[in-house]
């Protein structure tokens, strides 16, 4: 007996499989850069904390507390915070400046002093990523025409401090800092705290970094990474 064989039809793909392809589709946008000022360029949306730090800290399920406008994702997890930049600047300056943080920190034997390049890197790494952890969250740390000073230098008006932090509770971790202003109705974004590892960083408009050691501007004092002064959370750097 002979049979028939049916048509095969293609399957349509999984409803799941959709949502992600026009998710993808809908991260793509064209804009204005940031950060090299070029218009009409494809933007994307790129991780704050870069892939190769969430994956060596295992920070994957590492939340923050910081709290931004309502419309801001529910997702408090922090290898999820995002920002649009163009991919010149992602694979260009911003992974020349990943490399060089990596080879600061993680580096497996690293000189008792914090010499003065180490000092401008880690200076750069912490600005710029507490400059996007606040535009990630709806805020404005470093006014956004000061941006570009980021590519290659530091922001006027920003200060850094340097710190350990004492039993971290996570490998990853940021706070924001408000102060009110009788000429805003709502208390103004002055600092942000970014914590890695046990190293800890705040970037400040304030006068002062204290109780942190000043990074950023550069002083002529010997910086060391053994004698860090000590805190025990993130709030003792940005007093909220």
């Amino acid at each position: 007996m002979s049979s028939r064989r049916r048509k095969s039809r293609p399957r349509a793909p999984p409803d799941n499989l959709k949502r992600v392809s026009a998710r993808s589709a809908s991260q793509a946008r064209v804009g204005l850069c940031r950060f090299c000022l070029r218009d009409d360029v494809a933007l994307t949306q790129e991780h704050v904390f870069a892939r190769w730090l969430v994956a060596k800290l295992r920070a994957w399920r590492a939340t923050h507390a910081a709290h931004g406008p309502a419309d801001v994702a529910a997702d408090a997890r922090i290898a999820r915070l995002v920002t649009n930049v163009c991919g010149a600047c992602n694979a260009g300056w911003m992974s020349g400046l990943e490399v060089s943080f990596r080879q600061a920190v993680f580096a497996r034997s690293r000189p008792e002093h914090i010499a003065e390049p180490t000092r401008r890197t880690l200076s750069r790494w912490f600005a710029k990523t507490a400059t996007l952890v606040a535009h990630a969250t709806g805020q404005e740390l470093v006014a956004e025409d000061h941006w570009p000073e980021l590519t290659d230098a530091m922001p006027g008006g920003i200060r850094v401090g340097l710190a350990r932090l004492r039993r971290p509770r996570q490998p990853l971790d940021v706070g924001l800092e408000y102060e009110a202003e009788a000429s805003h109705p709502t208390p103004k974004l002055t600092s942000v705290a970014v914590q890695v590892d046990d190293l800890v960083a705040i970037v400040t408009r304030r006068s002062s970094v204290t109780p942190a050691t000043t990074l950023w501007p550069i002083r002529s004092h010997v910086l060391r990474w053994t004698t860090l002064p000590v805190v025990n959370r993130l709030s003792d750097l940005t007093g909220s």
